[in-house]
């Protein structure tokens, strides 16, 4: 029976073999001396002493709900063409959410490589953004220079900080981000590190952007990876930054929220290419205890009888009472079920990403009491979600 367990370091090499050849194949076995910043836990499943698959597992804190949680970002999973088809990762997932489970971390978020390899194992996607290109001169704002740019290094991230928060704030699964996460996956890239740069009023920070200039072809592409504000003014200085780059490169690309106002901001959004996309997933590690720890809204007292299916985690199989009010509580009962639900889209309908009626529309779930209805979608209304970071 293959163990999982820790990777030790002496097999760092193995395992970025591991990942190189399911994400790079074209580039080689030949490993790079400097693969970038190397954060996270690695986890393997073992034959012996013969590796068989890796993963790598983050230890977030994120806003779900209004509130901060622990959310376990699963990264890195690669399984070599020798050990495929073999349900090697299934069984490597499930010891991931178990792990997570004994850690207490209820919720799991990842980058899937395919959407439905994951759906099939109870990920649900929980974030669409928006990818713009246009030129510089399409970015030309009437917006009165004031303040200053100031270029940054790491050791100004604490500057930062309060503007993603301000940021945040509009978006569930916001990070509250470590310093350690701002030096290594905010200030360095993997290939090449960023220019980082604050728009400051009175001292103070209002506004950053992260971005590289990349060759594309015969011409040069501003391509900004972040990019948050405090406030509409603080957004149109960010722009014109971009805009001043006109002499130096033809494009530029950004990636923002699904509801960003650019096309809105900018003379004419003619000139704007734009492209929605689908972004992280998102799981219920423990359907009990994250229903139990969730901060629900005023006025939301009552009883609602769940029946959940869960392909991976046996301990979220079945049914269970949510009970909500001056105590909540989330225990296996069996009555029967108000609603019928997979694991996916009740996951999504946590996080915000779907209303009730876009969890009945297109995911898994069933109103089988209709009385329940408007108490379900007080439980759980619709929320903007945008979970930016990269893992």
């Amino acid at each position: 029976m293959p163990e999982y367990r820790p990777l030790p370091s002496e097999r760092t090499d193995e395992y970025r073999r591991f990942l190189r050849y399911a994400f790079r194949p074209e580039a080689g076995p030949e490993l790079d001396k400097d693969d970038g910043p190397d954060l996270g836990d690695r986890r393997g499943l073992f034959e012996g002493d013969d590796l068989l698959c890796v993963c790598k597992h983050h230890w977030f804190t994120a806003r779900v709900r209004g509130e901060w949680h622990g959310v376990a970002g699963l990264s890195a999973v690669a399984s070599p063409p020798e050990n495929r088809r073999r349900g090697l990762v299934a069984r490597m997932l499930a010891e991931s959410l178990s792990e997570y489970r004994e850690k207490g971390v209820v919720f799991s978020a990842l980058w899937p490589f395919d959407y439905g390899f994951y759906r099939r194992y109870g990920w649900g996607t929980v974030t669409k953004y928006t990818k713009y290109e246009t030129t510089p001169d399409a970015l030309a704002l009437d917006t009165e220079p004031t303040g200053e740019f100031r270029r940054l290094d790491a050791d100004d991230w604490e500057l930062l900080g309060p503007v993603l928060d301000a940021h945040g704030e509009r978006y569930a699964l916001t990070l509250d981000r470590t310093e350690e996460w701002w030096r290594h996956r905010v200030f360095e890239g993997w290939l090449k590190d960023p220019y980082v740069y604050a728009w400051m009023r009175d001292g103070e920070a209002r506004g950053y952007i992260v971005y590289t200039v990349q060759e594309d072809g015969d011409d040069k592409q501003f391509r900004v990876w972040e990019l948050a504000h405090v406030d509409d003014e603080a957004y149109r200085h960010l722009l014109r930054f971009v805009q001043y780059h006109d002499s130096q490169v033809e494009r530029v690309r950004l990636y923002e929220p699904e509801n960003a106002a650019l096309l809105d901001v900018v003379d004419d959004p003619r000139e704007v290419d734009c492209e929605i996309r689908t972004g992280p997933m998102f799981r219920l590690v423990d359907v009990s205890r994250a229903l139990e720890r969730l901060s629900y809204p005023d006025g939301a007292d009552g009883r609602i009888v769940l029946r959940v299916s869960d392909p991976l985690a046996e301990w979220n199989e079945g049914t269970f009472e949510l009970v909500t009010g001056d105590a909540v509580r989330c225990e296996r009962t069996d009555a029967d079920p108000d609603v019928t639900t997979d694991v996916n889209t009740l996951s999504q309908l946590v996080a915000g990403y779907h209303s009730v009626e876009d969890a009945e529309r297109f995911g898994g779930l069933v109103v089988e009491t209709p009385r329940v209805s408007n108490r379900l979608a007080t439980l759980f209304p619709k929320r903007d979600v945008f979970l930016r970071e990269g893992f």
